[in-house]
């Protein structure tokens, strides 16, 4: 007799995967204690776009848990779908990180976005590839199954060997942690922004180009790029001043204007900045102060928290 499969393709484990991606993805912009973030995203991150990718190749119930024959159905066991659900996602990290520098121009991108959105469309495209196979042969998460046998073990076995049980579980969520640590948590140091003058030059930030003789009263057309690397929404002030500078001791100053910009986490922002200026002198340069609060009254690279500069003679 031949068993016609049941259609359903939104499981239970399809709803939770959907509805957990969609949670996840606010927290790309959303700053939270380190161990709630570990514990919120490691998930997304490490396990969730691997096993949904498997539930695509293996649709299957392994053998042997009430399953039929093969039947050509592509079966995986538990333990070896844990393991190729951490390994495929560890794997496709680096890949999204190809996709950013490809689409973006840049490695660092929207990666809680980017995985949550796969794990969800693959948990939908496994949901319809198990909603192909007969019931008995489809591929579920036996929770009740688990927790029953969890419950016999302790019960029959010794208080020795349910410690070690437990211990072994306990190490291996540590163990998948400390990978995600590196992933979930943004690590003491490692946001920053980029600064840098220049000019554009057919649609293109380059950082030579400009003007290096000035008469007086002749604007200095200049661009300013700014790289938000920071991993969260930054309101940038930028203060710009002319300065004679004779024996490395800044003699004259002079205020250029300025400008605030919001810039998104991982976006570039350049802008065109004209200045103009009537100091005279042969060392004379052109300065740039960031600051991402507002810029005190009397800026200067003390306070700044980036600062870049370009020389030009002013006749």
């Amino acid at each position: 007799m031949i068993e016609i499969p049941s259609k359903r393709i939104l499981t239970w484990d399809v709803v939770a995967v959907l509805s957990y991606a969609a949670a996840v993805v606010p927290l790309q912009w959303i700053e939270l204690l380190s161990p709630i973030r570990i514990a919120l995203l490691a998930p997304v991150l490490l396990f969730l776009p691997g096993f949904t990718l498997s539930t695509v190749l293996f649709p299957g119930r392994p053998v042997g848990e009430r399953s039929t024959a093969t039947n050509g159905i592509s079966r995986l066991g538990t333990v070896e779908r844990a393991a190729l659900a951490v390994g495929l996602s560890v794997g496709l990290l680096p890949l999204f990180a190809f996709v950013f520098d490809l689409v973006l121009g840049q490695v660092v991108g929207p990666i809680i976005v980017a995985t949550a959105v796969f794990s969800a469309g693959m948990a939908l495209l496994g949901g319809y590839r198990r909603s192909r196979v007969p019931e008995p042969d489809r591929f579920e998460i036996p929770i009740e199954r688990w927790f029953e046998e969890s419950i016999t073990s302790v019960r029959e076995n010794s208080t020795g060997a349910a410690v070690v049980n437990v211990a072994l579980a306990g190490s291996i969520v540590l163990a998948v942690g400390a990978v995600g640590i590196a992933f979930a948590v943004p690590q003491e140091g490692a946001t920053f922004t980029d600064f840098a003058v220049g000019t554009q030059q057919g649609g293109e930030f380059v950082t030579d180009g400009y003007p290096e003789d000035l008469a007086v009263g002749e604007a200095a057309e200049t661009a300013v790029l700014i790289e938000n690397s920071e991993d969260k929404l930054t309101e940038y002030h930028v203060v710009a001043r002319f300065e004679r500078v004779e024996d490395g001791t800044v003699t004259a100053i002079q205020s250029a204007g300025g400008f605030t910009v919001t810039v998104d986490p991982g976006e570039t922002v350049i802008r065109s900045h004209s200045a103009v200026r009537s100091i005279t002198g042969d060392d004379v340069r052109l300065r740039f102060f960031l600051y991402r609060d507002e810029p005190p009254t009397d800026p200067g690279p003390e306070t700044a928290y980036r600062a870049v500069h370009v020389w030009v003679d002013v006749e």
